[in-house]
């Protein structure tokens, strides 16, 4: 199976771990699928709990916040207050030599899935009949897909948001509208209703990683305008041990040696820190050495 992106992999440090990460870079930015973003283009990055600008959700789905008002108490399933006092991510060719990760997320189109879950068979996933359609898309492989306005909102709200990525001002906006905790617990509502909801950072790590099994997401609205992942492909998570039964059957990016694949990404991480220097908050370290 040729995957277009590398697969990111994600290690929970907690404080004696964090010390021996103390060289990389500390993301600064808007979201956690801004990280990955990041993370999918050559660098290595550090989530502490400083690191996350804007969005409101994933501090407290990673464990970084305790949830302090009714929306944020709304969100769950989330990694305990102070239980980790950082989060690694890297794509898997440049992982730290001897740290094996917790997660491995993998982004692709559907028909992908499809292959990946025929040849993990349906017991190496979670059980999506106990969750609801904003933390798992599972069920449309089992041909019930979304109907109405969630199959609407799904196909066409995400595209569009794809669609706004190129231009400038739209960044500005959305950075700006979601600094709001009354804008975000409205529009929280909608997407939890009708779309996926927290699909990289919840969905893509948490779910997975507290059940020991794979889980498949739509992308959420932040996937796409923040993350910058093509709306028509999905996101998903595997336990490492479960993302090793994989492994021998997937090419991508940086799986070989001198890859010419990966020139093209490298060319993109160049970009990522220059546009970091010039915005003040996009992938800059605040210490430590640059990706």
């Amino acid at each position: 199976m040729k995957l277009e992106l590398p697969p990111i992999g994600i290690k929970l440090l907690d404080d004696k771990l964090y010390e021996e990460f103390k060289e990389t870079v500390i993301f600064s930015g808007v979201s956690y699928c801004q990280g990955i973003f990041g993370a999918t283009f050559g660098m290595e990055l550090i989530l502490n709990s400083g690191s996350i600008k804007i969005c409101k959700w994933s501090p407290v789905v990673l464990g970084f916040k305790e949830p302090a008002n009714d929306f944020e108490k709304t969100i769950e399933p989330h990694l305990e207050h102070l239980s980790i006092k950082g989060i690694y991510m890297a794509p898997l060719h440049l992982f730290k030599k001897g740290v094996t990760p917790d997660g491995v997320i993998i982004r692709t189109n559907p028909e992908n899935y499809r292959r990946i879950i025929e040849l993990l068979g349906w017991e190496s996933f979670i059980d999506p009949e106990k969750y609801k359609q904003d933390q798992t898309s599972l069920n449309t492989f089992r041909m019930k897909p979304p109907t109405g306005l969630s199959a609407i909102s799904i196909k066409y709200i995400n595209r569009t948001l794809s669609l706004l990525n190129r231009f400038t001002l739209w960044h500005r906006f959305t950075t700006f509208i979601f600094r709001s905790d009354f804008i975000t617990k409205i529009f929280d509502k909608f997407i939890t209703r009708y779309m996926a909801n927290m699909s990289m950072c919840r969905n893509s790590f948490v779910i997975p990683w507290q059940n020991g099994k794979a889980n498949i997401s739509y992308y959420c609205t932040g996937g796409v305008a923040w993350g910058k992942n093509e709306p028509d492909d999905m996101t998903s998570g595997f336990p490492y041990e479960t993302y090793l039964k994989l492994e021998p059957h997937l090419d991508y990016p940086g799986k070989l040696p001198d890859d010419p694949r990966l020139n093209r990404l490298d060319k993109v991480r160049k970009r990522l820190l220059e546009a970091a220097k010039a915005k003040g908050y996009t992938m800059a370290p605040s210490y430590g050495k640059e990706a």
